[in-house]
């Protein structure tokens, strides 16, 4: 039997031999429960309700909170679908919750064990938009650019059950290296009704601590409709490939062409209409400044330079729209380089129809930042994510998380000169912010975005370290 996940992310407790609650294979005819998961009440989890046995309060029965984890209802409609898109998805933009956590947060917690065997160095962490209680995650270093959904609800909470193959993009090597990942609105909709607009996963190769001329990419898929059926079916972890990718070959203000900063963050807007990356930063005992780049608006593709691309022996040549005579070649054995060769071809060829859209892409440097307060030694940036109203920006260092008030929606650049407020006092693993070795600090964070019309939706917190195979999750207190 599966164990219940703690922090608002119920599981499956109603099957539970636990005082207090009902089983539900000794009831018969039970209702339907409401909307997409129980209401809780405001101090305590319902699994800390139905362990102190307080199912059967009057002011729980009368509030309707918990009431499948007490068992009194089984079962819940499928999230409605609206043509390619959940409507839960729309929502998400046309009334984003507000990010505002007045009373805090708790501690770090562990919230579900990671099962499936493929995540081994996790590394960012995204909520999805598309899929209710789906998290996207992939893995550091130099691992298969898969990207991973982990559920977060029901029976196959905490497993891997879905997997997405990068490997057959252009700019993928041996020597790829995904650092951050987001979900957002796929970029240039802008002829498209907000109705038909699509989301996307941003996966950032966006930089390397030596910074060498390995090129830097960022990749865009559209992101799978899963169904709610992912989390209790049988588990299919085959690899699939995406669709209508996209890729942006970054190019940084202050760096060679093809050369990169030392990043490990990206946030993007949650609209998909731009996005920022974050220096990683070693300088001055890791205080910084951390340098911060910003995309131009990603609305209209008419305006791109789109690269023409085209496969041999599993090796992708393609000849740079910015740069005449020079082609990107690369495979997923080899390491990406830039060579001499004859001019652009004049036709765009079947595979660059195939591998999507290739690109390169100016990012212009909008200032610096302090690193956040924390042990000189552990102020490394390492992730990031922007709230669905724009209010709010995650940074996630090897110190722990820390939080930036944006003065209008969106406004990083306004940010960068303000003092962050400090989430975590402990590690992720429990331990004292000097303490826990070395990948005892943040990796990955991003906003729970996973289940609507909970009081944590847009304002509880994700993240992930290292080597952990582990999800952990701040709650927010209000």
């Amino acid at each position: 039997m599966k164990s219940p996940t703690v922090l608002g992310v119920l599981v499956t407790l109603a099957l539970l031999a636990i005082p207090g609650s009902l089983a539900l294979e000794d009831e018969i005819g039970l209702p339907q429960c409401r909307g997409s998961r129980d209401e809780e009440p405001a101090e305590y989890t319902c699994l800390e309700q139905v362990k102190w046995g307080k199912c059967n309060e009057t002011w729980v029965i009368e509030g309707n909170y918990c009431e499948e984890a007490c068992g009194r209802c089984e079962g819940r409609a499928a999230v409605p679908t609206s043509g390619p898109l959940e409507t839960r998805a729309r929502s998400a933009l046309e009334k984003p919750p507000s990010s505002a956590c007045l009373s805090g947060y708790g501690p770090p917690e562990t919230a579900l064990y990671v099962k499936g065997g493929l995540l081994e160095e996790e590394s960012g962490i995204a909520a999805s938009h598309a899929n209710e209680g789906i998290l996207w995650l992939h893995n550091d270093n130099y691992d298969k650019k898969h990207v991973i959904a982990v559920s977060v609800l029901g029976p196959n909470a905490g497993n891997i059950v879905y997997v997405l193959d990068l490997e057959g993009l252009p700019g993928i090597n041996k020597y790829s290296d995904f650092e951050d990942i987001s979900v957002a609105r796929c970029p240039f909709q802008s002829d498209r009704p907000e109705a038909e607009r699509t989301w996307c996963v941003w996966v950032g190769d966006v930089g390397n601590n030596a910074e060498w001329d390995k090129g830097t990419f960022m990749y865009v898929v559209e992101e799978p409709i899963l169904g709610s059926s992912i989390h209790t079916s049988p588990i299919d972890r085959t690899p699939r490939p995406p669709t209508n990718p996209i890729t942006l070959r970054l190019d940084y203000e202050g760096y060679g062409y093809f050369k990169g900063p030392n990043v490990e963050a990206i946030a993007v807007a949650p609209d998909g209409s731009r996005f920022w990356a974050f220096r990683k930063t070693t300088s001055h005992g890791g205080a910084g400044p951390a340098a911060v780049w910003e995309s131009p608006t990603l609305t209209d593709r008419s305006a791109l330079q789109e690269d023409d691309c085209r496969m041999q022996n599993s090796t992708w040549s393609c000849a740079l729209a910015d740069r005449p005579y020079q082609f990107l070649i690369s495979q997923k054995y080899g390491q990406a380089t830039l060579v001499g060769g004859q001019p652009a071809f004049s036709v765009r060829s079947r595979d660059s129809a195939r591998m999507g859209v290739s690109a390169p892409l100016r990012l212009q440097k909008i200032g610096s930042m302090p690193n956040p307060l924390g042990p000189k030694d552990k102020r490394n940036i390492s992730g990031a994510d922007l709230s669905l109203d724009g209010r709010a920006l995650l940074i996630a260092t090897y110190a722990g998380i820390f939080e930036y008030s944006l003065p209008e929606p969106f406004d990083v650049r306004g940010a960068l000169g303000s003092t962050p407020v400090e989430l975590t006092t402990t590690n992720r693993d429990g331990s004292l912010k000097m303490g826990g070795g070395k990948w005892a600090g943040q990796e990955g964070v991003c906003f729970d975005n996973t289940v609507m019309g909970t009081n944590q939706y847009g304002k509880g917190i994700w993240s992930v370290s290292e080597h952990h195979k582990k999800l952990y999750y701040l709650r927010c207190l209000d």
